[in-house]
Order: structure tokens, then C-alpha cells, then sequence
């Protein structure tokens, strides 16, 4: 559906369409055997067990996981021409890293071919081999860290999962499925959505538009001109989602988001848009170098609130106390640490393999595994409708600390190649490990068996989407037009921007950095603030949000899921809240279930369906 109909974008958000469809159907099944049979109907823990692999498995091969890499790892050498002069960086690239051979590659790029072909197969052998045991060792670092997060966020501080609730209370209470106010909610998406893609085949019908418009081009006059690219989208799953997050963190993304925007028009009418301003003024408010900061600044106020339980686990590690565990993580606190350290060194170890500096995979993987924690507990307080990071990224942020010169062409290169699993993070794995244990304790199932079938969910997704994806490009060809997604222009942004650090070296951007510490000191303040002040309304998750791509696509809907739930507990009660919940349940699964079928309705016939999600 991604890759070659790009007809739903279903690892682009935090809930996965496809999963929900499958977790819905498998339920609806479960429902019906269990009248008749119930000794071999599945119980919630065997459901959730399920969902979390599929979840896991899906991270792993997503939009923004292996679904990119394999775009980037020919790119350089099959795209290479006179005018971009690519052929300067092929000395850096190990032929064991990507396939450089052409013939291998026409085949690949422009289809009517076949993987099973023995030079094929040779040729992709040793890639796929290095980056499926890349990716394995990533994943199973991040599961390590999630062991000594787990209690600090899930017992201690009680965070809500918003996003776990969803497929609980699915696969919960039996009468869910007979709540009439649900289907009334399941049913509004529905029936927008079929006669949208009813529309798509036949426009002489009517349609309801709610994907993104760009409202910024009402507004022509200066400064207000400054607003720039301003998305309205309606998405009913989003609106449902936004049902379920704390007031004052729905208010804050949204307020933020706004709040960015009427920076930009102060700078129009500043006049720091006029020509003739020099680039460095030109660039205020650097909105990603805030963002940048600002994801810094959350993670580090994350660890210093969790300083005394870190101190706790390493001092009875140190003094290999019965406790040294958490039960419900089905791992030792001393196996976690450990994990943490060997996954760490073997990454560090398989970048220095490829050719980096030995320093570079240190601050790299540093920063990398600090915005992971990050993402992970916005997931786990907030639940937002996406966290699409597309400004923020280690390679962004060693280029503005370092310079181009400092880092030179061979580093650059190679971290050309690691832009596939850092370019936006919406399909992070991370934060489904830890809704996993999150499920695991609501649910009672046993920690261990499920941390097995996390890591099996880890490894046998790597190893079939790599399969999958590359027999889907040889058979269609990545770039042709049978391949409907945007994987050649993954190779193209990878690449470009490599090309461009080296033909306009740049020394350390002073500027950036100041702003990128205005972020985090802003974040830290909110934090501070948010701790100590009962009153205060704005979290820095919103801020932090607001200041990268997230919110592009969603603050509109989640402006209405707030406005929405902000009356109804001002004028309801929290009695008339919890009525109201099926309701925004059932416009989540509706706009999801919906989404898929059309979705299977084109793939089975052929043909290329109405896009739910976005444009």
C-alpha cells in the first residue's frame, strides 16, 4: 500500500492503519468464535500479543525505517551523472555496503526483472546482511533502554498511553462491540470517506473534503504574507486520537503551532524577509534549530526527573541486590545495562567498519538514542497523531556543530547513509516497545515471553520487508511509474544535501547553535514550570512538537479535538466524558477500518485508490 500504490500512508502515524485493521478483524472473528467455541477463542493477552508484534514488525520495516533504505543505498551510484559529479564520493562507499554495479542496479531502478537471479542475489547479499544486523543491534538497544525506563514512567509517574488505550479497549470489555454511540462515531468516517472514494472513480459525485489545504494563500498582504504554508486538514482519526490527551497538552501543540507562525509574520514585518538580508538574520527564527534543541532539552529534563531512580538501578546493579529488576520488563537491570553498553559499542564498531572517524558514531548514536527517549515519552504522555521529525536529525546537528571542512567528504558521505532511519522517525520502534509493556501490565501478560516475541517481531520484520521490498523494485522498477510512493526522491534528498555540503563548505554555524540553546532553554523552562506550577497550561512536549514537522499536518485537527473535549468536560462532567468516549473510539477505528478496505479494494483490483491521509 506505501510503496507501490502509495494509497495509505499507514506507518506515517503513531496508530498504524494496517494493524488496527488486522487487530479489528481478528477481533471481530474472535467475537464469533467464542459464542460457539470459547475454549479456543483467543484471550486479550494472545490479541495484544498480536498487535504488539505486528506494531514492532511495522516500525521496523516502515515509512520512515527500511522502507527508506533501500532508496538511498543505490541512489549514489545508479543516478551519478557529469552535472551532480557524484562519481567523487564513490571512493568512500565499501562495495559491501551498497551494490555499485549497474548492471545489478538497471534492474533494480527499471524493472521487468527479477531478485532471483544469481548476480542479483550476490549483489545484495552482504548490504542486506550488514544493515538487517545494523538494524537488529538497534532494536535491541532501544528494548534495553525501555527495561530501565519502564517503571520510572509507567509506575511511578502513572503516564497515560494514549495511544496503548486504543487497541485495550478494543480488544477489551465484549460490549464494546455493541456500543451503539461507537458505531454512531465508526459510521461518520465511513460514509465520507466511501463517497470520497466513490468521487475518486466517478466525480460527478459529490465529495467532502477533508485532507490538507493551504489556507496561508488567504493571506497576500504583507506582513500577514508571512504566515507561508499554512495546512488545514479535517482527518477524523486525528480529531478522535486528540480525544484521548490531557487538555493542556492538546492546547499546547496547537497554541504553539501559532504561535510559529505569528513569529514568521513579526519577521516579515521586521523586514527579515526584505532582499538584500543577509542569510543569517534571513533564517530567524531557524525553526528547526529550535526544534533541534528543544527535543535536546526535553530529553535531558526526562533524565535529570528519572536521576534518582537511575541511581537507584545502577547502585543495586553495583551491589547485585534481589531487586536489581523489574518484573514487568521480563529483564534484569543488569542485563538491560549491559545490552545497552554491547548494542552501543557493536553500532559504534559497524560505523567505524564503514570508514567513519572513530569519534563521529560516538556523538552520532549519543544523540540518536537521547531523541529515541525523547519521541518515546512524548508517545507515552502525549499520544500524538504523528512525531514527525523532518528538521531534526543527528546529521543536521553534526554539520551545524562541526562544519563541513571539519567533518570532511568521507564522513559526510557515509552519513549520507544513515538519512535513511533519521530522516522524520514517524515509524520509530522505540515507543511501541515500550506501549508493549505498557499492554503487557494491563492485560497480565507475562513480561518474558512477550520481550521474545518483541526481539522475533524485530528480526523477522527486517529480514522480510528487505526481502519484499527488493522483489517488489525488480519486478516494477523504484523509478518507474509503477512504483506510486516516493522512495527515489528518499536518494534524492539523501544525496543532494550531501552534494551541497561539499560544493558550499561551511565552518560551525554560531547562529544555529544559539538558537538550537534557545530551544532547549525554553523546553527546561516550560518543564520547570509545568513541575511547579499547577496552573501553568503550556507543556513543553507542545513546544517541542510545534517546532518540528509534527504539527504540520495535524494542528487543525487537533485544535477541533480539543476545542471539542474542552467543552464537554467544562459543561458534561467527567460523566458525560466517559459517554462520549465511544464515540471518538469509533471515529478512530471508522476513518482506519475504512482506509484499509478501500485501500485492499485497489491493490486486489489494480488500481490506484482516493489517499485518506494528507493531500
Amino acid at each position: 500500500m506505501e510503496i507501490q500504490w502509495n494509497s495509505l500512508d499507514s506507518t506515517c502515524v503513531s496508530l498504524f492503519f494496517h494493524v488496527v485493521f488486522l487487530l479489528f478483524a481478528l477481533t471481530l472473528l474472535n467475537t464469533a468464535v467464542a459464542r460457539r467455541f470459547p475454549r479456543i477463542a483467543f484471550t486479550q493477552p494472545e490479541l495484544m500479543t498480536v498487535y504488539v508484534m505486528l506494531s514492532i514488525a511495522s516500525a521496523v520495516m516502515g515509512r520512515d525505517s527500511l522502507e527508506n533504505l533501500l532508496p538511498v543505498l543505490g541512489h549514489l551510484f545508479w543516478f551519478a551523472n557529469p552535472t551532480n559529479r557524484w562519481t567523487r564520493f564513490w571512493p568512500y562507499v565499501p562495495k559491501w555496503l551498497a551494490p555499485q554495479d549497474r548492471d545489478v542496479l538497471k534492474g533494480y531502478y527499471l524493472g521487468n526483472s527479477s531478485l532471483y537471479q544469481l548476480e542479483h542475489l550476490h549483489a545484495w547479499l552482504l548490504p542486506v546482511l550488514f544493515w538487517t544486523s545494523f538494524v537488529i543491534v538497534l532494536t535491541l538497544t532501544m528494548l534495553c533502554l525501555n527495561v530501565l525506563i519502564r517503571k520510572q514512567w509507567t509506575d511511578r509517574e502513572r503516564l497515560t498511553f494514549p495511544i496503548a488505550q486504543i487497541p485495550l479497549a478494543l480488544t477489551g470489555e465484549r460490549g464494546f462491540l455493541r456500543n451503539r454511540v461507537m458505531w454512531l462515531g465508526f459510521a461518520l468516517p465511513v460514509l465520507i470517506q466511501t463517497l470520497n472514494n466513490l468521487n475518486y472513480f466517478y466525480p460527478s459525485l459529490p465529495t467532502i473534503h477533508l485532507k490538507l489545504q493551504n489556507w496561508g494563500t488567504y493571506f497576500s498582504t504583507r506582513p500577514w504574507n508571512g504566515v507561508g504554508w499554512l495546512p488545514v486538514g479535517f482527518f477524523p482519526f486525528a480529531i478522535g486520537i486528540t480525544f484521548f490527551l490531557p487538555l493542556d497538552l492538546s492546547f499546547s501543540c496547537w497554541f504553539f503551532y501559532v504561535l510559529r507562525k505569528l513569529v514568521d509574520v513579526g519577521c516579515v514585518a521586521w523586514g527579515l524577509r526584505d532582499p538584500g538580508v543577509p542569510p543569517s538574520l534571513a533564517k530567524i527564527p531557524y525553526v528547526a534549530e529550535q526544534g533541534t534543541g528543544a527535543w535536546v532539552g526535553l530529553s535531558l529534563a526526562l533524565i535529570w526527573v528519572s536521576r534518582n531512580q537511575i541511581k537507584e538501578i545502577f547502585r543495586q546493579v553495583v551491589s547485585r541486590s534481589e531487586y536489581a529488576n523489574d518484573p514487568q520488563a521480563g529483564m534484569s537491570y543488569r542485563t538491560a545495562i549491559l545490552g545497552i553498553g554491547a548494542g552501543f559499542l557493536i553500532l559504534v564498531w559497524m560505523c567505524h567498519a564503514m570508514g567513519m572517524s572513530l569519534w563521529l558514531p560516538v556523538v552520532y548514536l549519543a544523540f540518536y538514542f537521547i531523541l529515541s527517549i525523547g519521541i518515546t515519552r512524548v508517545r507515552a504522555e502525549l499520544g500524538p497523531p504523528a512525531h514527525e521529525l523532518n528538521w531534526v536529525n543527528p546529521e543536521r546537528l553534526m554539520v551545524t556543530i562541526f562544519g563541513t571542512q571539519t567533518l570532511g567528504s568521507q564522513n559526510l558521505t557515509l552519513l549520507s547513509y544513515m538519512f535513511w532511519f533519521n530522516r522524520g522517525y514517524r515509524s520509530h520502534p522505540m515507543p511501541h516497545q515500550l506501549e508493549g509493556f505498557k499492554i503487557a501490565q494491563e492485560t497480565g501478560m507475562e513480561p518474558r515471553r512477550l520481550l521474545l516475541a518483541m526481539v522475533l517481531a524485530s528480526a523477522v520484520g527486517a529480514v522480510t520487508s528487505l526481502w519484499a521490498l527488493l522483489d517488489i523494485f525488480y519486478r516494477n522498477g523504484e523509478a518507474t511509474a509503477r512504483i506510486m510512493s516516493y522512495s527515489t526522491g528518499i536518494g534524492y534528498e539523501a544525496f543532494t544535501r550531501l552534494q551541497d555540503w561539499t560544493d558550499n563548505p561551511r565552518p560551525t554555524d554560531w547562529m544555529a547553535l544559539g538558537f538550537a540553546g534557545l530551544g532547549s532553554l525554553v523546553t527546561l523552562l516550560l518543564a520547570a514550570a509545568k513541575t511547579r506550577l499547577l496552573w501553568w497550561p503550556f507543556h513543553p512536549i507542545g513546544y517541542a512538537l510545534a517546532n518540528s514537522y509534527a504539527l504540520e499536518y495535524f494542528w487543525s485537527a487537533i485544535f477541533i479535538g480539543w476545542f471539542i473535549k474542552f467543552w464537554i468536560v467544562r459543561y458534561g462532567g467527567v460523566k458525560f466524558y466517559r459517554q462520549a468516549l465511544p464515540f471518538f473510539l469509533g471515529l478512530i477505528l471508522g476513518d482506519y477500518i475504512i482506509a484499509s478496505l478501500w485501500s485492499l479494494i485497489g491493490s486486489i483490483l489494480g488500481v490506484s485508490t482516493y489517499r485518506t491521509f494528507i493531500f
